[in-house]
Order: structure tokens, then sequence, then C-alpha cells
């Protein structure tokens, strides 16, 4: 009879704790639901609340067709109104299309039919070939900051893309052609990159900026840093290589030259995707970044430079 009794007793414990599971598994759906939904609708006002947005976009996971912006304008009936830096060179057929706020792997935006301009990059076709230019139309929203940037992640090419409010005292036409402007007053396609005074490399490009041409467009983002640093040299066992009679490190020059890829903004500022770290030692001290320089105009044209403006030394390019 006890053993009926505990065996109906284990029976009905484990009926509640099933039961009990199920339910916690509903809620557990119910409430993911809401995230989601609570998600979604975060981002869609935070769009529509800023309304006029600036795009920071770079297309290619190798970013070799440097950075562009974009000004967005998003509407309560979920279109978008674009305006592109590189709109000579793009139609203007289709520049307000719907957009969509919807729930994939996360939050996203995306861009539902086809945009002459924000889908310029990703639209197969063209000198891009079947890949187009390498860009996104689709995007993860990563984040909002308290300053009100949003940080949304391209779907195929994982790169960052950034928004934020348009400044007070611009129009959408008036920022995209101050971007324009000082990017193709900018000559020289060969600079001395200068460290504290002293030439430490080169930066070129393959090209001015010209509004008639994407690919002369694009390549004038480009700049080629080149310069030399000394690494300790290694036998072919890649052991490290030490003087017979001093004792000392043998050390060999090594030639870099690495692409930089850059956005420019409207008061005559250019930026990395990301910090560039040189390599080596630079006057002595490791690890020197930089990321942002501003065109400054000389007393002459050729006393025209650019100037870092984030590095603990004085870093320009000059003429």
């Amino acid at each position: 009879m006890n053993r009926k009794i505990r065996i109906s007793g284990l029976l009905a414990a484990a009926l509640f704790t099933a039961a009990g599971c199920q339910d916690d598994f509903y809620v557990f759906e119910d409430s993911a639901a809401e995230r989601i939904a609570q998600g979604l609708e975060k981002y869609d006002k935070a769009l529509l609340d800023g309304k006029t947005w600036v795009m920071e976009y770079f297309p290619s996971e190798e970013f070799r067709y440097g950075g562009w912006m974009y000004v967005l304008r998003f509407n309560e009936d979920h279109t978008v109104r674009a305006w592109f830096e590189g709109e000579t060179f793009a139609d203007d057929s289709y520049i307000e299309t719907p957009y969509a706020i919807e729930h994939s792997t996360g939050p996203m935006l995306k861009f539902v039919n086809y945009n002459d301009y924000l889908h310029y990059f990703s639209f197969p076709g063209g000198n891009g070939g079947f890949q187009g230019y390498e860009g996104d139309f689709e995007f993860t929203f990563m984040d909002i900051s308290p300053e009100h940037v949003i940080r949304l992640r391209g779907v195929k090419t994982e790169n960052n893309y950034f928004l934020y409010p348009l400044p007070e005292g611009y129009t959408p036409e008036e920022y995209v052609d101050a971007v324009r402007e000082w990017q193709a007053d900018v000559a020289p396609t060969s600079m001395k990159l200068m460290i504290n005074g002293k030439q430490f490399g080169t930066v070129t490009r393959a090209s001015t900026y010209r509004e008639d041409s994407f690919e002369h467009c694009y390549q004038s983002k480009l700049w080629t840093v080149s310069y030399t640093y000394q690494q300790q040299k290694t036998d072919s066992q890649g052991e490290p290589v030490f003087d017979d009679q001093s004792g000392k490190p043998v050390y060999e020059d090594v030639l870099v030259n690495d692409v930089l890829s850059f956005i420019a903004y409207p008061d005559g500022t250019m930026s990395l995707y990301e910090p560039y770290t040189f390599k080596g030692e630079v006057e002595g001290l490791a690890d020197q970044t930089i990321q942002t320089f501003k065109w400054v105009k000389g007393a002459v044209s050729t006393a025209d430079c650019f100037v870092c403006t984030d590095s603990l030394l004085e870093i320009r390019f000059e003429q």
C-alpha cells in the first residue's frame, strides 16, 4: 500500500513539475516576443524622432572604395529620402523609397525597394560586377549612445555604419555639398609624411577627387602610406639573429605600403574607419596611431597640408 502511495506521489510531482515547466516556457516565449517588439519600436521611434540623419558608409570588407556620406530623412509613412555624396555619377530617379524595421538575428534596418543612392554600392551590375561595390542595404542595429549616435552593422560586410543627427545649420543639400567641395580643392596626389618636423615616408593616391567619375572619386579617398622601419633579423628557423662579435641584435629595414581608407566631413577633416597603428617605433614611441586629419590652408597653395588632430606626435601630410 505504501509503495502505491509513493508511486502515486511521484507521478503527481512529475506532472506538476512538467506543467510548471510548460508554463515557464510560454511565459519566456511571450516575454521574448515582447522584448523583440520593444527593440523594434525603440529604433523605429529613434529614427523618426531624429528625422534627418547623417550616415557614414564604408562599403567592402577591405574598405577598397573609401568612405561615403549620406543624409537620410525618415518619414512617418516609412519612406526614406536620401542625399548622397556621389550623386553626380548616380541616377536620381528613385531616391525616396520604403524602409523597414524588422527582426532577424536582431533588430534590423532594411532599405526595401531599389534606391538609386542607397543601393549604389550593393546592387549588382556596372563596373562593380555581380557583387556590385560590395556594400550593404541591410543593417543590424547594434546600439544607440546617449549622444543619439546609432551604430549599425552591415549584414554582408559586418562593417560598422554610423547614424547621427544632421548638425544644426545645415540642410541636407548643404551638408553633402560641403563634403564634396573641400575634397575637390585638394590637388596633391603625392605628399611627404612628416613626423615631428622630419620626413618619415610618403603618402600617395591614384587620383584627385572628380565628381564625374566614380573610379577617380573613390581612388581619391585611398591614400597609400609608405615608410620603412627596422626589426630584428631572424634566421631560417625564425630565431633572432645577433652579431657574432658584439652580441648585439642585427636589424633589417622593412618596407611598408599600407592603404588607408578615409571618409570626408564638411569641416575639412577626413577620418579613417579605425585608427592606423604605425609599424615599429616612431620617434622612439611604439604603437603610435593616426585617424583624423584636417586640411589646413597655407599662405600659398604649396603650403597647404593635412594635420593629424589625434596623435601625441606632430604628424602632417605636406607637399
